[in-house]
């Protein structure tokens, strides 16, 4: 293309800083940051949920003069549109009282989402389109990111193709259990054509489904690990969208996603008692050691500290761990710290498991960032068995940390995890093939004894793992390949819209 430095707006239902609720947060917050950081103009549009506004107001956000109007479905929509720019990021924040002026992201608490998210969430779409014009701002590429965002891509061909005509889109796909399916009339909603409703466009077994629109008219369909792109053209794994995925697999590639190695650095973590890197570990049997105070564990240098830092649920495998490792425990072999919360039960079982092994088991409930820090840093190896793992973030934090991940061989657990047992001198973690305590407490076998009797081996593990480079920086180039393999004919810079539109500031949001 024409073009070196590249426009691109991501837009997310989800961004952190200003607002998360998961791991979509992250990658809507540090791609397009790490974008930048290679020379090209990324922005990053999000709702205006109550939340993001305080947030954003702490930062300066700035306000343009006039509103959008969003038409859904007959009702118009005045949405304000504020500016705010962090860490040299810029945010776009479309606010909307009615729709986003909530306690609530997604619904009034887990699990439980608002009657009109399909409403909502296509007001976003249009009203992120429609920035362009707002902003004087021509993106050569709109990344939308999951259901929340997929009519994007379809309203950019079907909508907004004569004001965009030269903006490419790109759909990434971050859990495709969640697809937003709603009844087919929220179609009229987003103003689609009532014949689009059919098997090959936008309905799917009879209902409206958003993730689908997304894939089939993105120009480029992303998954977040290599893997976990072939997974979804599995039935197994692609939660009815499977064959949609197989369609469109011409244009789906999987990356894995990256970390914030300036957060998650063991050389300069400020939640550490000790620090280290692979030049020094004594930091590392620093953190073991005040680990072990901590949580109250028994001082027993010769069994391996495991760490769980996980939702408590039985997609990521908690409920393997806990019909497995008792007599691990029981032998001395191995001591359990967990930090999560999620299923009742499970959190139940995990409380009885604790108190029946004072001092080899210790559990907390709910989330706690620098116990989280702690734990990666002081666990000798990291669990995480899950069922199904699009990316996952664990693994690569224990990586970072010398810590040696045990997981199961999925999505982006497979991409980044590779076994000691593959030959000499290789591998960085353990991994285990079928969900089922067999083959469980194999890999637990394997990887407690050679921390148990092979010290040497388990450094050089820990160095190789340490030696991984997952830093957003290199995520951003794949996306960069993936923005070039577009065609952008007729997308020059117009200097003429490229003037800072009109701003103020102000509290008052239209």
């Amino acid at each position: 293309m024409a073009t070196d430095r590249l426009r691109i707006l991501h837009v997310a239902s989800e961004a952190a800083p200003l607002v998360k609720t998961g791991g979509l947060a992250d990658v809507a917050g540090a791609l397009p940051k790490a974008l930048c950081a290679i020379g090209h103009d990324a922005r990053v549009a999000i709702p205006g949920y109550r939340s993001a506004l305080r947030a954003a107001e702490r930062h300066g956000i700035t306000w343009g003069h006039d509103p959008l109007v969003i038409e859904a479905g007959g009702v118009d929509h005045r949405i304000g549109v504020g500016t705010v720019v962090l860490d040299g990021l810029t945010f776009h924040i479309l606010a909307c009282n009615e729709l986003f002026d909530r306690d609530g992201i997604y619904g009034p608490g887990a699990g439980i989402d608002y009657d009109d998210n399909p409403r909502r969430f296509a007001v976003f779409s249009k009203a992120s389109l429609a920035l362009s014009g707002y902003l004087r701002w021509t993106p050569h590429v709109i990344h939308a990111h999951d259901w929340q965002a997929g009519l994007v891509p379809a309203l950019r061909e079907r909508g907004f193709g004569r004001v965009l005509p030269a903006t490419r889109t790109v759909f990434s796909i971050h859990n495709i259990a969640y697809q937003g399916a709603c009844e087919g009339d929220a179609m009229r909603l987003a103003g689609f054509d009532p014949w689009l409703y059919n098997p090959m466009h936008l309905e799917h077994f009879g209902r409206f489904n958003p993730l689908k629109a997304g894939i089939v008219f993105a120009d480029r369909v992303t998954a977040v690990s290599r893997t976990y792109a072939q997974e979804i053209q599995t039935q197994e794994f692609g939660y009815t969208l499977d064959a949609v995925a197989r369609h469109h697999a011409y244009k789906l590639d999987g990356i894995v996603n990256g970390i914030d190695t300036l957060e998650w650095d063991p050389a300069t973590d400020p939640h550490l008692p000790a620090h280290f890197d692979a030049a020094n570990l004594a930091g590392k049997a620093a953190c073991t050691a005040a680990l072990r105070r901590e949580c109250g564990l028994a001082d027993h240098p010769g069994s391996c500290v495991v760490g769980v830092v996980s939702r408590l649920v039985e997609q990521k495998g908690i409920d393997l761990i806990l019909a497995t490792v008792e007599p691990y425990i029981l032998a001395g072999r191995m001591q359990l710290i967990v930090l999560g919360s999620g299923d009742l039960a499970l959190e139940h079982r995990l409380h009885h498991l604790a108190s029946r092994h004072p001092g080899w088991v210790y559990a907390w409930y709910g989330y706690n960032e620098g116990l989280a820090h702690r734990i990666i840093a002081g666990s000798d190896a990291l669990l995480v068995p899950s069922r199904y793992e699009p990316c996952g973030l664990t693994q690569l934090y224990a990586k970072r940390y010398g810590t040696l991940p045990i997981v199961r061989h999925t999505g982006g657990l497979a991409d980044t995890v590779t076994d000691v047992a593959v030959g000499p001198g290789a591998g960085n973690g353990f991994t285990f093939g079928p969900v089922d305590l067999g083959h469980f407490s194999s890999v637990l076998d394997r990887a407690l004894g050679l921390y148990q009797h092979f010290p040497q081996e388990w450094k050089a593990a820990q160095l190789r793992a340490m030696a991984d480079d997952h830093s957003w920086h290199g995520v951003a180039r794949q996306y960069e390949d993936v923005y070039r393999s577009l065609s952008f004919a007729g997308a020059r810079e117009d200097k003429a819209l490229t003037k800072p539109y009109a701003m103020v500031t102000a509290k008052k949001r239209g």
